[in-house]
């Protein structure tokens, strides 16, 4: 074997190795280092997806609230940020394991404009291996404000929403009426009311025509401030968010 053909080898076994070393593991994708998008984001791909070249897989995008905004850089003033609240990046780094993709983008506010959350789903549908048909939003605070808005203005590409202390108030609520949703929200929060989940999904339910179909869900923490992702997303509340959004496809 040639110089020239043991180097070539070598990268080959380098990039697969690194591939391979992407499976089950959250990683910093700092801004400006990935092409075919502006932001910085943590990426988390499911065990076995280097291994199955064929195979398509769910996408779920959690948004922060403005706690968690920052510069995209890989630092504790950038993407580290999104891991200070207990939500799906943090869970997996703590060592637990999902059966989809996941994307965390970071921007310099909380408060993303439909374009761009769209923008980074069509991103993430080039990048990886993603099922089309099962797309999923969610999001805490403002990034559950954003949830909601975002399945207003895009329904068709959402197979289910699940906004956690947001507020769906003040907008066609009704354009979602075929897009799965289950809210949460605390009856003590003081930060963003519980109206802004309660009217919501009320209007879906019964004032909108058609009707939710499913019925929007809603589960309201009694007592609970601000945080109730939580218990939400570590699963510490009995709820099981993540069966609930796969069970869902366009």
């Amino acid at each position: 074997m040639s110089i020239s053909q043991r180097i070539l080898l070598g990268c080959v076994l380098f990039f697969a190795q690194g591939a391979l070393a992407a499976q089950g593991q959250i990683l910093a994708r700092p801004k400006a280092t990935v092409p075919g998008i502006s932001y910085g984001y943590w990426e988390y791909l499911p065990q076995g997806y280097d291994d199955n070249a064929g195979a398509s897989y769910p996408l779920v995008i959690f948004l922060g609230g403005q706690g968690q905004e920052g510069d995209g850089t890989a630092s504790v003033a950038g993407l580290e940020k999104l891991m200070a609240v207990t939500a799906p990046p943090r869970l997996i780094r703590n060592g637990r394991h999902f059966p989809f993709i996941l994307i965390s983008p970071q921007r310099f506010n909380a408060w993303w404009g439909d374009n761009e959350i769209d923008a980074i789903l069509e991103f993430a549908k080039t990048r990886y291996r993603v099922d089309p048909n099962r797309i999923y939003l969610t999001g805490l605070s403002a990034g559950a404000i954003v949830t909601w808005s975002y399945a207003v203005a895009f329904p068709q590409k959402l197979a289910a929403i699940v906004p956690i202390a947001g507020n769906g108030n003040g907008i066609p609520i009704c354009n979602m009426w075929n897009v799965p949703v289950w809210a949460f929200h605390g009856t003590a929060d003081g930060t963003v009311s519980q109206w802004g989940s309660i009217d919501p999904v009320n209007k879906l339910n019964n004032v909108c025509n058609p009707a939710a179909s499913p019925p929007a869900q809603l589960t309201l923490y009694q007592g609970v401030g601000h945080d109730s992702w939580s218990q939400t997303y570590n699963g510490s509340a009995g709820h099981d968010i993540y069966a609930w959004m796969l069970s869902h496809s366009l």
